[in-house]
């Protein structure tokens, strides 16, 4: 079998396997890819206001994209700019997104990543993007990165345009992979940028720079500060001036 039936025997495996209705989808997706790919980790993410973490292989694999999502760079964002695929490298990572590159290089065993771009059948707007993450230092080979592009990546597109819908708790009709404790996670971000925009002038970039600089700061993920803000057991005022202090 080629890598695309590989890939395909993976995935229904892995959906027959969890009697799951959907909304573990990108995760399983993940998982097929380490099944039988030649990386370590994968993780599935979709980018509109915000990059939003959809599932992943295993607990460091969602570690390195919850940095993505929390330093607000990284190979998933750039490649979503681009119709192209991107493999880089150990080097190439510490020198384009340095924040980023040294907390990756410093919290995961993984040297190279490749971004796949999510294009869904004849679509022009990239849905999102596949990370695959390697332990070797050196960039994914082009003729593999482009293999993988169009054996995994525009079936796994096409799987999630095409998934079912589904009501979450409040009643609104989404694709079922949407209604995941991740992307819930992600609303509470923008609840909390909102929390800073009522009491401060800030427009919405700012305010989500903002948070993310308290996050990298204290160690700590977008998310949990998100949390920590809308339950009232964080203020905006200890932001800012965690901020003013430098």
């Amino acid at each position: 079998m080629d890598i695309a039936e590989r890939y395909r025997a993976a995935v229904v495996a892995a959906f027959d396997a969890s009697r799951d209705d959907g909304e573990l989808l990108p995760k399983l997706l993940s998982e097929a890819c380490v099944a039988v790919l030649p990386v370590q980790g994968a993780g599935i993410s979709v980018l509109q206001d915000l990059r939003v973490p959809l599932g992943a292989s295993d607990p460091m694999a969602a570690l390195a994209e919850r940095l993505q999502t929390t330093l607000g760079e990284g190979p998933c964002l750039d490649a979503v700019k681009t119709p192209l695929p991107l493999a880089v490298g150990e080097d190439a990572i510490q020198e384009r997104w340095p924040v980023f590159g040294a907390e990756f290089l410093t919290r995961t065993p993984y040297r190279s990543v490749a971004s796949l771009p999510l294009i869904p059948p004849r679509g022009t707007q990239r849905l999102g993007a596949m990370d695959l993450y390697l332990t070797a230092p050196e960039p994914m080979g082009t003729r593999l990165l482009f293999e993988l592009a169009a054996s995994v990546a525009n079936p796994v597109a096409a799987v999630l345009a095409g998934s079912p819908v589904g009501e979450d708790a409040a009643g609104i009709t989404m694709p079922v992979w949407l209604n995941s404790d991740l992307v819930h996670a992600r609303m509470e971000v923008w609840a909390a940028v909102g929390v800073v925009l009522v009491a401060t002038p800030m427009e919405n970039a700012d305010a989500l720079a903002l948070l993310r600089a308290y996050a990298y700061g204290h160690g700590t993920s977008l998310d949990d500060v998100a949390s920590r803000l809308t339950s009232g057991a964080l203020e905006v005022g200890e932001i800012v001036e965690a901020a003013a202090l430098g």
